[in-house]
This record gives structure tokens, C-alpha cells and sequence, in this order.
């Protein structure tokens, strides 16, 4: 299936299709304490295994999320 050209074609050939919280942060240029904190709070979408205390992103819910909470 293509992807409509949106301007973060570029971002999805960078990263893999999951990333890990230092992964966001480098995409998002924020620190990875804070990712995992908005993680946590729900202001970026996220999945966690039970049991775990890791995040999982999946990347084209962060481009999403940016997409949806643009600036204009």
C-alpha cells in the first residue's frame, strides 16, 4: 500500500516501523526521560507488554500525533 506523499516520507525511511523511546526522542528532539514521561501520561501514543516498563512506539502514531497537534 503507498503512502501518500505528506512530507514525512523522508522520517519513514530514516526509522524503523517500532521504535524505542531514545529513538523518539531523537525524532522528536526532546530528552528520553521526557518521552517516556508523555508516554506515560498519554500525550504520545504508546504500547507496553504486561509486565514490562518498556514503550513501544509505533511510527506512524507519532507522525500522526505531530500531524494532528500542528502549529499554524
Amino acid at each position: 500500500m503507498a503512502v501518500e506523499d505528506d512530507g514525512y516520507n523522508a522520517v519513514r525511511s530514516a526509522y524503523p516501523t517500532i521504535l524505542n523511546s531514545a529513538q523518539v526522542a531523537e525524532l522528536l528532539d526532546l530528552n528520553p526521560r521526557t518521552v517516556l514521561t508523555m508516554a506515560g501520561d498519554g500525550r504520545l501514543p504508546a504500547s507496553r507488554l504486561p509486565g514490562s516498563r518498556k514503550f513501544h512506539f509505533i511510527l506512524n502514531d507519532i507522525i500522526e500525533t505531530l500531524k494532528a497537534n500542528k502549529v499554524n
